[in-house]
Protein backbone atom coordinates (compact mmCIF):
# COMPACT_ATOMS: atom_id res chain seq x y z
CA UNK A 1 0.00 0.00 0.00
CA UNK A 2 1.06 3.65 -0.26
CA UNK A 3 3.08 5.34 2.22
CA UNK A 4 1.72 8.96 3.72
CA UNK A 5 2.11 10.59 0.48
CA UNK A 6 2.91 10.48 -3.65
CA UNK A 7 2.73 12.71 -6.46
CA UNK A 8 0.43 11.22 -9.03
CA UNK A 9 1.48 11.81 -12.96
CA UNK A 10 -0.20 9.16 -15.44
CA UNK A 11 -2.29 9.78 -18.94
CA UNK A 12 -5.72 8.13 -19.35
CA UNK A 13 -7.55 8.54 -22.45
CA UNK A 14 -4.77 11.59 -24.07
CA UNK A 15 -5.32 13.45 -21.20
CA UNK A 16 -2.27 14.30 -18.62
CA UNK A 17 -3.53 14.37 -14.87
CA UNK A 18 -1.04 15.96 -12.11
CA UNK A 19 -1.36 15.98 -8.96
CA UNK A 20 -1.11 13.84 -5.65
CA UNK A 21 -2.55 12.10 -2.89
CA UNK A 22 -2.03 11.65 0.69
CA UNK A 23 -3.51 9.22 3.23
CA UNK A 24 -5.22 10.85 5.55
CA UNK A 25 -6.50 9.48 9.39
CA UNK A 26 -9.81 7.59 9.58
CA UNK A 27 -10.34 5.21 12.10
CA UNK A 28 -12.90 3.51 9.97
CA UNK A 29 -11.16 3.09 5.96
CA UNK A 30 -7.94 3.08 4.57
CA UNK A 31 -8.57 6.48 3.02
CA UNK A 32 -6.73 8.79 0.72
CA UNK A 33 -7.43 12.55 -0.30
CA UNK A 34 -6.51 12.98 -3.56
CA UNK A 35 -5.39 16.87 -5.44
CA UNK A 36 -5.89 16.90 -9.48
CA UNK A 37 -4.16 19.65 -11.39
CA UNK A 38 -7.80 21.35 -12.52
CA UNK A 39 -10.20 19.33 -10.63
CA UNK A 40 -11.83 19.47 -7.16
CA UNK A 41 -10.20 17.37 -4.31
CA UNK A 42 -11.90 13.83 -3.40
CA UNK A 43 -11.39 11.32 -1.48
CA UNK A 44 -10.73 7.04 -2.05
CA UNK A 45 -11.20 4.31 0.57
CA UNK A 46 -10.90 1.01 1.10
CA UNK A 47 -14.18 -0.43 2.27
CA UNK A 48 -13.33 -2.58 4.94
CA UNK A 49 -16.56 -4.90 4.64
CA UNK A 50 -16.45 -5.14 0.71
CA UNK A 51 -12.94 -5.14 0.33
CA UNK A 52 -13.62 -2.60 -2.58
CA UNK A 53 -11.90 1.22 -3.28
CA UNK A 54 -15.09 3.35 -3.31
CA UNK A 55 -14.58 7.27 -4.25
CA UNK A 56 -16.32 10.28 -3.42
CA UNK A 57 -19.42 11.02 -4.92
CA UNK A 58 -17.96 14.38 -6.18
CA UNK A 59 -15.37 12.95 -7.87
CA UNK A 60 -16.05 14.26 -11.22
CA UNK A 61 -13.32 12.53 -12.78
CA UNK A 62 -13.34 10.03 -15.55
CA UNK A 63 -13.34 6.66 -14.11
CA UNK A 64 -10.72 5.42 -16.02
CA UNK A 65 -8.44 8.10 -14.15
CA UNK A 66 -9.86 6.87 -10.70
CA UNK A 67 -8.94 3.29 -11.32
CA UNK A 68 -5.61 4.40 -12.22
CA UNK A 69 -5.06 6.17 -9.01
CA UNK A 70 -6.97 3.11 -7.08
CA UNK A 71 -4.11 0.74 -9.03
CA UNK A 72 -1.17 2.98 -8.25
CA UNK A 73 -2.72 3.27 -4.35
CA UNK A 74 -3.33 -0.36 -4.38
CA UNK A 75 0.47 -1.57 -5.64
CA UNK A 76 2.87 -2.78 -2.78
CA UNK A 77 5.44 -0.79 -1.61
CA UNK A 78 8.87 -2.02 -2.37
Amino acid sequence: MLENYSTLQFIVRGKIFKGFCMRIQDDFHETYAVVLDGYHSFCIWLDNKSKKWCASKNAAIDPDAIDEIINRISLPVS
